[in-house]
């Protein structure tokens, strides 16, 4: 979520108040607001002038499957809610405590789409698995490209066994450009999680790491994620930053599913306060569309591949509340 100095991701903590954005990114307030993230000290990098990009259009291959006879596995019970804002080095124990039906990887895949193209022409992609007409479940590994340790999460739950009743997409970057790039931004230097069209001001400029573009969606991946979104309506969507290790806390219906998630990862639930947070894809998501819930899960600076299969295993918990 936010640039560091030398290393990928935050380091130490600096308040700015600048724009109508700033104050506080506690989620529990109320949707019409934004909120803040930690800022680190900003590093500034040279680029171009933002330019506009038609996103092409999204094309579709679709496998249909049969939903195959439940099987059943058993959920994980909450590990020790973590007093420490500093990622944890090994998984806490959580023994097995109750069983739900669930579809098989090997069966309930439903596809793969081509939902638009960046900047520079790389493909944005989602793939579907689990019970198609099902509680619609979104999960982003990537929004900031140089924060991609969700990625991993992402690869577990196309493992993992998925209750039944939960149709599950997975999308690994909404900013592929970012990616590849290894950099916050797109192929323009926007920062996405600054471009979508809720509360939008103008941030900051080219090369400047919370630019936020030259307009609300101003760019091709908020365009193909917005259009996506609205098509198949999540109710719950799940974005993966880094590097402050926590999950905000929130008073809306999502609270409890957070504070699941925390108990079962380690992560300890605290605000998020000192930067601009106007534009962010979470909010829109969660204000945008009817009855849904999102936010934002930040992980620590490096995340293991036990802990990434504790993750999803969390996400596949909390889908269970919904």
């Amino acid at each position: 979520m936010i640039p560091r100095i030398a290393i990928v991701a935050v380091g130490c903590a600096l308040l700015v108040a600048c724009g109508p954005g700033s104050a506080s990114l506690d989620e529990s307030a109320s949707g019409t607001g934004a909120g803040a993230t930690v800022v680190p000290g900003a590093v500034a990098a040279t680029g171009v002038p933002a330019t506009e990009a038609l996103v092409a259009p999204a094309t579709t291959t679709s496998i249909p499957v049969t939903v195959p006879e439940p099987s059943l596995v058993t959920s994980v019970a909450p590990a020790t809610v973590a007093t420490s804002t500093e990622p944890p080095t090994t998984v806490a124990d959580a023994p097995a405590v109750a069983q739900v039906e669930t579809t098989s990887a090997a069966d309930d895949f439903l596809g793969e789409e081509i939902l638009g193209y960046s900047v520079q022409g790389r493909p944005i992609m989602a793939s579907h698995r689990g019970t198609a007409g099902g509680t619609v479940v979104l999960v982003v590994g990537v929004i900031h490209g140089n924060e991609n340790a969700g990625i991993a999460i992402l690869d577990a739950l196309r493992a993992l066994p998925v209750p039944v009743g939960v149709d599950l997409w997975l999308m690994d970057a909404v900013n592929p450009d970012g990616l590849a790039n290894d950099e916050r931004g797109n192929g323009n230097q926007v920062d996405l999680n600054r471009n979508f069209p809720h509360d939008w001001t103008p941030i900051a400029q080219v090369g400047e790491w919370e630019y936020s573009g030259t307009g609300p969606a101003s760019e091709p991946e908020t365009q193909a994620f917005i259009a996506f979104a609205q098509r198949i309506q999540p109710e719950l969507t799940l974005w993966y930053h880094q590097d402050l290790f926590r999950i905000s806390p929130s008073s809306r219906r999502d609270g409890p599913l957070r504070e699941r998630y925390a108990q079962l990862t380690g992560l300890p639930v605290l605000s998020v306060t000192g930067g601009t947070y106007t534009g962010v894809a979470a909010t829109w998501t969660r204000t945008s569309l009817p009855d849904a819930m999102s936010f934002i899960i930040e992980l620590g600076p490096a995340l293991s591949a036990d802990e990434a299969v504790v993750h999803a295993s969390a996400v596949l918990d909390i889908v269970t509340m919904i």
